[in-house]
C-alpha cells in the first residue's frame, strides 16, 4: 500500500490524456484548480506587471494576485437590460480590454464566466492570444456550455493555459482535483515549482473512476443543462407578472437573477433560506443579485414555487 500519492499523478494523467485526447506532456494535476491558479500567478507575475481580468468574475483571481504581490486590474463588464424580454446580459468593451492587455503580464478569463454564465467568443480569445501574453482560460464550467473547450488551442499557442476542475461536472469539490492543459515548456516550469504531494490518493482514485464513467457523467451533465433551460423558461414566465427582476442567460450550472434593489435580493435570500433553500448572495456591485445553482427537477420546481410565493406576499 502506498503511503504517499504519486508526485506526478502519472497514472491519473495517462488516463486523462486518453479520455480528452491531449498528450500527457500537456497536463498537470493539482489540488483543485485554485492551487494551480495560485501557482501560475506566483511563477509568472511580478509587482511591476499586471494580472488582467474582467469584473464581475471569480473573486479568487484578484485574491491570488494580491497575495502574490501582483498588480490586479479588471475591465468592468457593461450591463445590458432587455425590459421587454426580462433578461440581463454583460457585454465587454473588447477594444478597451485589448489596450489594457497590451501592458499586462497575465490575462485570466473564466469561460463561462462566474457569476453570470456568459461565454467569451472564440475570435476574441484568439485576438488576445496573438498579443503573446500569458492567457489563462478558466473552464471550470465549460462542460455545461454548448460552446466547446479551447483545449486544442494549446497545441497552436504556447502562451495558453487551460484550467479545468473536477469540482463541477464531476461533483468532486470536496476532494480537490483539477488540472492544467498547456504546452510542455510551461508544464516544465510549473512542475519544477509545484509541491510533489498536493493531490491526495482519494482524489486521484475517484477522479480516475469517473474518467472511466464518461457516459454516466455526460448523461448527468445533459440532465443538468435540460433542467437549467426549463428553470430559465419558468423564470421568464414568472417575470411576466413580477417585473422586479431580470434573468441572466447562462452557459453554466447556475442562473444569476438581478433585482431592482439590494433590499429585494436580501429579502428573497432570507425567505428562501427560511424555506431551506440556500442560494449565493453577493456584496458591492452585485448586492442586488442572487445566483441559483441547478439541482434536480424537483429542487428547481420548489425554488420557482417559493419565489412565486414570495412575490405574492410582498
Amino acid at each position: 500500500m502506498k503511503n504517499y500519492p504519486d508526485p506526478g499523478a502519472n497514472t491519473f494523467l495517462k488516463l486523462l490524456s486518453e479520455k480528452i485526447n491531449i498528450p500527457i506532456s500537456f497536463l498537470v494535476a493539482g489540488s483543485g484548480s485554485d492551487e494551480l491558479l495560485d501557482l501560475i500567478i506566483r511563477i509568472f507575475s511580478s509587482p511591476k506587471n499586471a494580472v488582467l481580468s474582467v469584473s464581475p468574475t471569480f473573486s479568487m483571481y484578484k485574491f491570488y494576485a494580491k497575495i502574490n504581490g501582483a498588480k490586479y486590474l479588471s475591465v468592468p463588464l457593461n450591463l445590458q437590460l432587455n425590459k421587454l424580454m426580462g433578461t440581463a446580459q454583460f457585454d465587454l468593451d473588447q477594444h478597451r480590454f485589448m489596450q489594457m492587455a497590451k501592458s499586462s503580464r497575465i490575462i485570466i478569463l473564466a469561460r463561462p464566466n462566474n457569476p453570470d454564465g456568459m461565454v467569451f467568443p472564440l475570435n476574441f480569445i484568439r485576438k488576445i492570444l496573438e498579443l503573446k501574453k500569458l492567457v489563462v482560460i478558466d473552464e471550470a464550467y465549460i462542460d455545461f456550455s454548448d460552446e466547446s473547450s479551447l483545449k486544442d488551442l494549446t497545441k497552436s499557442y504556447n502562451n495558453l493555459i487551460i484550467l479545468r476542475s473536477f469540482s463541477k461536472s464531476y461533483s468532486l469539490a470536496g476532494l480537490r482535483l483539477g488540472y492544467i492543459i498547456t504546452n510542455p515548456s510551461i508544464k516544465k516550469i510549473l512542475t519544477r515549482v509545484k509541491g510533489p504531494y498536493s493531490v491526495n490518493n482519494l482524489a486521484l482514485f475517484y477522479g480516475s473512476l469517473l474518467l472511466n464513467k464518461q457516459e454516466e457523467v455526460l448523461t448527468n451533465i445533459n440532465k443538468i443543462k435540460s433542467i437549467r433551460e426549463k428553470f430559465y423558461r419558468e423564470l421568464l414566465r414568472l417575470r411576466e407578472t413580477n417585473k422586479a427582476f431580470y434573468i441572466h442567460p447562462s452557459e453554466a450550472n447556475f442562473i444569476l437573477l438581478r433585482f431592482q434593489s439590494a433590499e429585494i435580493a436580501n429579502s428573497l435570500y432570507q425567505y428562501l433560506l427560511y424555506n431551506q433553500i440556500k442560494v449565493r448572495s453577493f456584496e458591492a456591485g452585485l448586492s442586488n443579485c442572487l445566483r441559483i445553482s441547478i439541482g434536480t427537477g424537483l429542487h428547481m420546481k420548489k425554488v420557482i414555487e417559493i419565489i412565486k410565493l414570495y412575490f405574492e406576499v410582498n
